[in-house]
């Protein structure tokens, strides 16, 4: 029988990327872009162009529906992008208004979410019913698998682990916490969080000409260089202290990480294993596996197809 393929659209804060996925998880083919302008009229064209790109380079294929994942809040039932502060795009009726260009089923959620069931789908926790999950990039969102599916809460808005607030700064002892300001957790940890440490730190305001990002800091701690190091040594520290909260909360069996950030998990591990067992330890045999996704950075696309694949199969 002929494995069905789904066009799959994961839309991030400054790029986003187009692929052709089989509903085994084989990526055909994919295209990753930047976002020429940022705006509600501008994104749907933009999308709307590079599908048909990707769909006049694969004639033979034959497109059974469209999966789109979206940063910000969105309402899979209706279709609605609802918000997404950071591009400034709210209440957008993504679902229809691509749905009327390709004629075929479109299906939309959060992105979070959506790699949270790839993971279940493709990844580390095909046998796995209770896990959380978090993306951290640019930003830092988070989605709760729990009971075999994906929890909502009361407005469908469950999971928004990035709005967490932690202590800024952390005592040199393990895993205690000092007195300082406090925080939302992507304010801190997110790539631009490590970024904006980096200077805090000592750490240089421009290099090669550009502000530093996640990606040149974790290059700089890679090659050795102290300020960095520590700038995702404070990252670990953070992510620990809500990654220990959601364990203590939820008793999940695995917390999975995405998002680039993630890439470099090697990078702040140690401190953030240091503060979820100290903050967690009344668990103790309990305790859950803390695992880099298994997706890399194909976890959004995956996530754009496998929405698609279950909406397909209900």
């Amino acid at each position: 029988m002929e494995k069905r393929t789904v066009m799959a659209v994961d839309i991030g804060g400054s790029k986003y990327a187009v692929g052709l996925v089989r509903e085994n998880g084989t990526i055909l083919c994919k295209r990753r872009y930047d976002w020429k302008h940022i705006s509600a009229e501008s994104v749907i064209e933009e999308i709307c162009e590079s599908m048909q790109e990707l769909m006049a380079a694969n004639p033979w294929e034959v497109i059974h529906s469209i999966g789109i994942t979206i940063t910000g809040l969105t309402d899979p039932m209706t279709g609605i992008w609802v918000s997404s502060c950071f591009m400034n795009i709210y209440e957008l009726p993504v679902g229809r208004l691509i749905r009327e260009r390709f004629g075929c089923p479109v299906f939309i959620e959060n992105d979070c979410n959506a790699s949270a069931v790839a993971e279940r789908m493709f990844g580390l926790c095909k046998k796995t019913d209770h896990f959380v999950y978090l993306s951290v990039s640019n930003s830092i969102g988070g989605a709760l698998f729990l009971n075999g599916r994906i929890y909502r809460g009361f407005c469908g808005f469950a999971g928004e682990i990035g709005n967490f607030w932690v202590n800024e700064e952390i005592s040199a002892s393990k895993g205690s916490r000092g007195k300082g300001k406090r925080n939302a957790l992507e304010n801190v940890a997110s790539g631009r969080g490590l970024a904006q440490t980096y200077v805090k730190l000592g750490g240089d305001k421009r290099i090669g000409g550009e502000m530093p990002d996640g990606r040149e800091i974790a290059r700089l701690a890679a090659e050795g260089d102290e300020i960095a190091k520590k700038a995702f040594e404070m990252a670990g520290r953070y992510l620990g202290q809500v990654i220990a909260a959601c364990v203590m909360l939820l008793n999940p069996e695995r917390v999975v990480i995405g998002g680039g950030v993630a890439m470099s998990f090697e990078l702040f591990k140690e401190s953030l294993m240091e503060v979820v067992k100290t903050e967690a330890k009344s668990l103790r045999g309990y305790f859950p596996k803390i695992q880099v996704t298994a997706l890399g950075y194909d976890s959004g696309l995956l996530g754009a197809a496998a929405i698609a694949l279950c909406e397909l199969d209900c």
